[in-house]
Formats: structure tokens, C-alpha cells, sequence
């Protein structure tokens, strides 16, 4: 977010404790040396602080490019990349002993736990500030509904796979607990993260020096009333973003770099190479002949590469050779913040969602112009001031596919078009909606009332 602190440090204090909340009861009565009990350490806000900085920090390491990644390896957008367990989930057919997919499963719950056990220690200070109390809340709020809503994106078939979303979801956690828990519905789930949402917007400041906002909290409401189709409230909250007057649209096309963090709303923030929260991104992206690469038909079938800024960050490596391969140069500096939300994403929402319910398409058409604008050189080939709905909505999700391009966002939309709009969609010829379509659980996870996946792919 704009003029972010260091909203990480001090975490190993707030490790310490939030381990040691892991344990179901007290085995000794003194604890061991250089132990801290949590009904000591606990006294100020600033211990809340430090102990919520944990829960951030198990988010940077979902959303530094380790999310976007495995959501674009689902997708059709990449190549089949070479890494045994992505190659599962590049072909549909991940299974429980999986352990990228079980440690991004744990790395998400490990943040929506350390929150709750924030929660759960709030009234251990005395006489703390309202409005403290009000922010840290709020915090929580935001964190337990960013986790909630990609777990349940991942990990479970689409809202709207069925007509009461009556399908199998997740755990929804909201307080501590270290008891199995069953698998709520997706019904249930997505009640869970708009009441979150709606919670941390109404206790959140607009500003929070790095940490979630107000308009953090609203922006992630508007991206999760979008996945539901909720197009109405979609428009109405990306628009209040939007007309916040808080960000600047980017004049560079390449949101991961300094000149782009005005748009951020929320974001993954670096330090420096020795406290860098990117290496999902370098990693997958960058380094050498890359784990991740642009799928050559996709690349083929872009139009305008010679005029579009994004396209022009696509290179072609040993071209015509054997080993010719597609590789993006969006990711290798060697730190950079991960916008998570931004201002893009809100315009992008805006137009499709005001296009969808047929109203006030000049706003609609104007979001579109300005990231075409952006985005070309010479002279842009903008939406007609006079389009029809059906003409914003096809501009609209051509700019996205390649504004979003790496960001995680490909299979989500293949799934709601699927699923919200009834588009007879595939991925690589499996179809949307194939059982093999999704992250799987941990075999820990199993029990009576939690059902793992089915496993077998999409044949």
C-alpha cells in the first residue's frame, strides 16, 4: 500500500507465541527457559501488533507469487512446466500427498489460526484504545477473508457449480481451535468472507501505514461480489474504491515495479534482496530457463505485439531452436512489492460488472479506454463512445487476459463464466467443471466429516 512501513518486523516475538498456541493444554507448569507464556506476554497493543505481524507474514509467503503461480499452472496460460508436483496440477489431477499443494493449503490456515489467536487475546489488554482495538479487529477481519476466499477458489468448484451452492467447500475457521473441522458448503464459506468483509470495512481506517485498509477490505468485497456474480454491489464497491481519490492509475503497464505502487490498494511489500517477499515470482518466473512459461499458442494467438506495452515484456528465448521457449521480464528484478489488489483489477470489475447489468456504460467504456490507452503504442484503438453492452463485455475481457496475465486470474475467470454464466469453457480440452479441476487437501485433512477431493483428473 502507499507509503508502507515495515509491517513484518518483530515477527519472530509473535512466532514464538503463536506456536505455542498449537498446544491443546499446558504440560509443564514453568515454562522452559527463554519461553514467553502467552498471559505474559500479551500486555499492549503493541505485543497485538507484533503477534498479528505473524498472520501478515504467512500471507506474504501465500501472495509473493507462491498463489499466482499455482493458479496460473491450473489455467491455460502456461506451458507444462518442469516441476513434478506443478505438472500435477498443470494436468487436473493433484493428489493428497501432493506437498505443494498440502504446504499452500497449510501456509493459508497458518494465517487464518495466528488471526484468530489475535482475536481470541484482544481482551488480555487492559484499557486498550477503542479504535486500536477497532483497527486490529477489522485486520483480522480482512486477513480470515483474503484466506478464506483463496482457499476456497482452490479448493473447491466454483460459486455457482450448483443453484444453492449446497457443494463442498472448506473449513471455515473464526476462532481457535485444534480440533478437526468439518467441510462447510461454498454457500456457507462465501457467507463467511462477506461477513468478514463487511466487518473489516466498517472498522478499518483508510489508511494504515502497510497494513489492510478500509478500502482494502472494500476492494476484496467488490472481487469476491464479482466471482459470485453479484455484478450490482460489484460495481457499486469497485467504484467507491476507485473514486476514493487514495490511488493513481500506473503509467507503466508493469504493475510489480516502484513506478506502479501508487495503484496498489494492497500489497505484498520487499524490503530489500535479504528481506524479499517476491520469490514466488523470481523463482517461477525469472531464474534461468523458468519453471513457468508462456504457452506458445496463447502467445500466437495475441494480437498487437508490436504495439502493446505488455506484450513487448514477453520475450522469446532460442527462437526457432529445439529448445525455444516464452518467458516474461515483468518479474526479474530482484525484489519487488506484489500489488495482491489494485487499481486496475477495480476498473477492470467496474466495467464488466456495469456492462453486464446494462448500466451506466459511458463509466463502463471510459475504465476500458483508459487501460487501452495505457497500453498502446501510437494510436489506441479505443471502445466506441456509442458500444453496446455485448461490445464493452468482449473489450472488457480482452484487456483482462492480458492485464492480469500472470497475476492468478485466467482459471477464476474460465470458472465463474462457467459457472455464473453458464459458457461451455475448457482448459487445455478438460472442461471447466471437470472433478480434476482443483487443488487437493492434505491427507490430514480426512475425516468423517471431511472429504478429501475426488482424485483420477478430468478422464
Amino acid at each position: 500500500m502507499k507509503n508502507a512501513k515495515k509491517h513484518f518486523k518483530n515477527i519472530s516475538f509473535a512466532l514464538v507465541i503463536a506456536t505455542t498456541a498449537f498446544s491443546c493444554q499446558k504440560m509443564i507448569e514453568t515454562p522452559p527457559p527463554n519461553e514467553i507464556l502467552v498471559e505474559d506476554a500479551v500486555n499492549t497493543a503493541d505485543d497485538l501488533q507484533k503477534l498479528l505481524n505473524s498472520s501478515y507474514n504467512e500471507m506474504a509467503n501465500s501472495f509473493g507469487g507462491f498463489y499466482q503461480s499455482l493458479a496460473e499452472i491450473m489455467s491455460d496460460n502456461l506451458s507444462l512446466p518442469n516441476n513434478n508436483d506443478y505438472r500435477e496440477v498443470y494436468n487436473h489431477n493433484v493428489l493428497f500427498f501432493n506437498s505443494t499443494s498440502g504446504g499452500f493449503y497449510s501456509l493459508l490456515y497458518r494465517g487464518i489460526f495466528r488471526a484468530n489467536f489475535v482475536q481470541e487475546h484482544i481482551s488480555d489488554v487492559p484499557n486498550l484504545d477503542p479504535a486500536v482495538k477497532d483497527r486490529i479487529v477489522g485486520e483480522i477481519a480482512f486477513i480470515r477473508a483474503l484466506g478464506h476466499f483463496t482457499a476456497v477458489r482452490m479448493y473447491a468448484q466454483p460459486y455457482g457449480y450448483t443453484a444453492d451452492n449446497s457443494h463442498d467447500g472448506i473449513a471455515v475457521m473464526t476462532k481457535v481451535s485444534t480440533t478437526p473441522q468439518k467441510r462447510e458448503t461454498v454457500a456457507v464459506a462465501y457467507q463467511a468472507i462477506l461477513a468478514d468483509l463487511n466487518t473489516a470495512v466498517s472498522l478499518l481506517p483508510n489508511s494504515n501505514g502497510g497494513y489492510a485498509t478500509k478500502w482494502a477490505a472494500k476492494a476484496l468485497l467488490a472481487q469476491v461480489q464479482f466471482q459470485m456474480g453479484d455484478y450490482t454491489n460489484a460495481a457499486a464497491n469497485s467504484g467507491d474504491v476507485i473514486n476514493s481519490g487514495e490511488f493513481t492509475f500506473s503509467d507503466t503497464v508493469n504493475l510489480f515495479t516502484p513506478q506502479a505502487y501508487g495503484e496498489h490498494i494492497f500489497s505484498i511489500i520487499s524490503f530489500g534482496v535479504n528481506d524479499q517477499r517476491s520469490g514466488g515470482f523470481t523463482a517461477n518466473f525469472a531464474l534461468g530457463v523458468p519453471t513457468c512459461q508462456l504457452d506458445k499458442e496463447v502467445y500466437a494467438s495475441l494480437q498487437d505485439k508490436t504495439t502493446d506495452k505488455r506484450l513487448k515484456l514477453l520475450t522469446v528465448v532460442n527462437a526457432g531452436a529445439q529448445n525455444e521457449f516464452i518467458k516474461t521480464t515483468q518479474f526479474d528484478a530482484p525484489f519487488f512489492n506484489v500489488p495482491v489488489l489494485h487499481l486496475t483489477l477495480m476498473h477492470l470489475i467496474r466495467a464488466e460488472s456495469l456492462a453486464k447489468i446494462n448500466s451506466d456504460l459511458s463509466t463502463a467504456i471510459n475504465d476500458v479506454n483508459k487501460i487501452i490507452t495505457r497500453a498502446t503504442i501510437g494510436t489506441p484503438n479505443l471502445v466506441a463512445n456509442n458500444a453496446t453492452s455485448t461490445e464493452i463485455l468482449t473489450a472488457v475481457r480482452s484487456e483482462r487476459r492480458k492485464e492480469l496475465l500472470f497475476q492468478g486470474d485466467r482459471i477464476h475467470e474460465v470458472k465463474r463464466l462457467g459457472a455464473i454464466e453458464g459458457q461451455s469453457l475448457f482448459i487445455r480440452g478438460r472442461a471447466w467443471n471437470c472433478k480434476g479441476m482443483l487443488m487437493q487437501f492434505p491427507i490430514t485433512e480426512k475425516t468423517d466429516e471431511f472429504n478429501i477431493n475426488p482424485t483420477g483428473g478430468c478422464e
